[in-house]
């Protein structure tokens, strides 16, 4: 089944919004957290009451040993994003679990719990344009070590991504990176489409603009809209139904640094991203936060 017809599918006739979330949330620091919470939030917002959310705080060694008591540390952890997410009415589980596999432990509770979503989120100290582009390139290389890698990036830069890179490639999942940077809410959202297969973000940025605040442009850099009636039809859906909330970005005029500093949140697909980050823009190294979609393509 082609992109189009799958996301058609899904969204025509509002048949994704009866399809709960069931969303696995992973994190280390409570920056991210608190980031992912306001996130999650705003996405499951419209969704029916059977969706879930499941809170994985994986740490290390070294943070285990400065919690002295966890039902302190859980409750000051989770008690903000739980009071934002319980006026959507999913249930919520909440799980802090001292990790030296963190990819193994993401899958095995993605799998016990029947997850359909996993959220995976970085700072953007340890995840941006600039070190992923880095750690592509040192991928592409024939002989890479570890100790490469740590001398070329930084041993915990370099673990973080690898991380990332390994939960990609296993899991079954749709699977989103968000990058967080001084994210406080999605108001305004920037879209590009680099790629055909950016277009799985659409389910993601329709939920989103179904709130009443939030306002999307969507950047068609390959004329995807405008060349195949089955992503017009689709795009002219969301856009009625979003009371036009949901609009294009005009092609004739150029994106400028000061449009990009308006926005609070970037969605697009991994091969849009990695085609960004390598391209020659200037507004590249200031992006806002950012959500990385690694879509299923399951119908």
């Amino acid at each position: 089944m082609e992109f189009a017809d799958i996301l058609l599918k899904r969204i025509e006739g509002e048949n994704e919004l009866k399809r709960p979330v069931n969303a696995l949330i992973c994190f280390s620091k409570v920056k991210t957290a608190k980031a992912l919470g306001a996130l999650i939030s705003k996405m499951v917002r419209f969704k029916p009451d059977k969706s879930s959310i499941t809170l994985l705080n994986l740490i290390d060694a070294e943070q285990a040993k400065q919690i002295q008591d966890e039902n302190v540390y859980k409750s000051d952890l989770f008690s903000d994003i739980i009071q934002l997410s319980e006026a959507n009415k999913p249930s919520i589980r909440t799980f802090v679990k001292q990790s030296d596999n963190y990819v193994d432990d993401i899958l095995h509770t993605a799998e016990e719990y029947d997850c359909n979503l996993v959220l995976l989120g970085m700072g953007s100290s340890v995840f941006n344009s600039t070190l992923w582009s880095k750690y592509l390139q040192l991928k592409d290389e024939t002989v890479q070590s570890e100790v490469d890698y740590h001398q070329q990036l930084g041993e915990k830069v370099a673990t973080s991504l690898n991380n990332v890179s390994t939960l990609l490639a296993r899991n079954k999942l749709s699977t989103g990176i968000f990058v967080e940077n001084n994210y406080s809410d999605a108001n305004n959202i920037f879209v590009p489409i680099l790629n055909k297969e950016d277009t799985f973000s659409f389910p993601y940025f329709y939920q989103m603009a179904k709130n009443q605040d939030v306002t999307v442009t969507v950047w068609d850099a390959i004329g995807l809209v405008e060349t195949d009636q089955k992503f017009q039809k689709l795009f002219q859906f969301i856009h009625k139904k979003t009371d036009g909330r949901v609009k294009l970005w005009n092609n004739n005029k150029k994106i400028e640094l000061s449009f990009i500093e308006q926005q609070d949140l970037m969605i697009i697909g991994l091969n849009g991203w990695e085609k960004l980050i390598s391209s020659a823009l200037s507004w590249i190294h200031h992006l806002p936060s950012v959500l990385i979609i690694k879509d299923n393509k399951q119908a």
